[in-house]
């Protein structure tokens, strides 16, 4: 009789302990189902995202114009690198500041499809003597910039 009050002390465990994982599962699925921030947290736990941005970076960043020569034509590249796992288009603009003066150089915009890219060539000419200027490229709309400086001979 003792035995038999063991493994009936046994199988009613197991049956308890499953109804309770059961229990937890039951109730888990309702708070997700009735909580929409509970819902929103568990998709966010369980869904992986790609890292999506944007590159952009001088070609060949050693041989940037560094010295301002009144008239005489400068050249660089600039390329801009799509990994925001969609096609996007680019709006850029391309300018000189002097002394917090803009002097527009170009203003464009570009399709880049996704993971490829596009390198883009500026010509440009400094009219006004100046000690220092900088030579900025700005993504409009994606917060992201760069740039260099020229100075005197």
């Amino acid at each position: 009789m003792v035995e038999n009050e063991k493994i009936n002390y046994k199988l009613i465990m197991r049956i308890r302990l499953l109804l309770l994982v059961v229990w937890f599962i039951v109730v888990g699925f309702l708070v997700v189902e009735c909580v929409p921030s509970a819902k929103e947290a568990l998709i966010l736990a369980t869904t992986v995202k790609p890292e999506t941005f944007t590159e952009l970076y001088f070609e060949d960043h050693l041989s940037l114009p560094n010295k301002i020569t009144l008239f005489k034509e400068n050249n660089f590249k600039f390329t801009i690198h799509n990994l925001e796992n969609k096609d996007m288009v680019y709006i850029y603009e391309v300018y000189i500041d002097v002394n917090r003066e803009k002097q527009m150089i170009d203003k464009n915009s570009v399709l880049i499809k996704k993971n490829e890219y596009k390198t883009i060539t500026e010509d440009f000419t400094i009219t006004v003597p100046t000690q220092r200027v900088k030579v900025v490229i700005n993504l409009i709309g994606k917060n992201q910039q760069i740039h260099f400086w020229m100075g005197e001979e």
